[in-house]
């Protein structure tokens, strides 16, 4: 393998970006290996090592999910860079709003957009009051709990719907993976969505969210699935992004649905994040060769690794 440089990175949001995480700061790491570019960008919170652990794994040459799919990403970016292409074939597919406070559905459904995903678990009676909101104004309605609630819990808002629960599309990790548990959420009526660990929890019936961040997998024949990124970097952003081009264009027998990529504006700008435009629900992919961002990634200070 060619020598590994590294960069570190802290990306800025407004507010806590899901149930399980009160943090503003989210660091992150870019490698360079060879002419190819992928991110490392952990969420403790959800499992992932710290870090400080996923560089000294790498520098190790061991594994983990995250330097995986970077490792996955940097290769193909490498492919594309020597070619002197952009790694997007094809066009993005749409993505749904993900709700940040105080956002507006009027707006939204303005900019092009008809589903929204609501993030749950830290306050039951905002979460019922949001999906009022969004569903009242004809938005399909995603749910992600990231397993930060229990089962009595969830069906308790599962049921406070009433009528809504029509428009709901699905719900992501709505309680901590228990087989027989989620059996029983499934025969409530529950759309459920797979995130974590899905080669081994998906069930038929099921949608498979596949993050390229972490995995490679995609569900069998007649499995329903979309792609999202790992609200990480915008190259991690736009990794997402081309898997889920790639995906779209050419994976038989499958259902896309979808998809959830747009979360820059989970964060604060930066020269990355103000290059990646968009027109209405769709990214628009990035100028340059593979990946993009060329100029800005040269220009970085990288350090080596390995």
């Amino acid at each position: 393998m060619s020598p590994i440089h590294y960069w570190r990175y802290t990306l800025r949001s407004a507010a806590a970006l899901n149930a399980v995480s009160a943090r503003r700061e989210h660091e992150g790491a870019l490698l360079r290996i060879g002419d190819g570019f992928g991110c490392v960008h952990p969420w403790p919170e959800l499992g992932d090592l710290p870090l400080e652990e996923q560089l000294a794994h790498l520098e190790r040459g061991e594994s983990t999910p995250l330097i995986d799919g970077a490792l996955r990403c940097a290769a193909a970016d490498s492919e594309a860079r020597l070619a002197g292409r952009s790694l997007f074939d094809g066009p993005i597919p749409e993505s749904h709003w993900l709700a940040l406070p105080g956002d507006n559905p009027t707006a939204a459904a303005e900019a092009g957009f008809d589903r929204v995903k609501l993030k749950i678990g830290r306050d039951p009676s905002s979460d019922l009051d949001q999906a009022r909101l969004w569903g009242g104004a004809d938005f399909r309605l995603r749910f992600d709990a990231n397993e930060s609630l229990d089962e009595a819990a969830f069906l308790s808002f599962w049921r406070a719907l009433g009528a809504l629960r029509d428009r709901v599309e699905l719900v992501e990790d709505a309680i901590a993976w228990e087989a027989i548990a989620w059996e029983r959420l499934r025969d409530e009526g529950v759309p459920l969505a797979v995130d974590r660990e899905a080669e081994t929890r998906w069930m038929a019936g099921d949608v498979a969210v596949i993050k390229p961040a972490l995995s490679s997998w995609i569900p069998p024949d007649a499995g329903r699935y979309l792609v999202t990124s790992y609200m990480d970097h915008a190259i991690g952003q736009m990794w997402a992004a081309a898997e889920a081009s790639r995906l779209g264009a050419g994976v038989d027998g499958k259902i896309m649905l979808v998809c959830g990529l747009m979360t820059s504006r989970c964060f604060e700008p930066d020269p990355f994040f103000e290059q990646i435009r968009c027109e209405g629900a769709r990214l628009m992919a990035p100028t340059g060769t593979g990946l993009g961002f060329d100029d800005l990634l040269e220009g970085l200070p990288w350090k080596r690794l390995t």
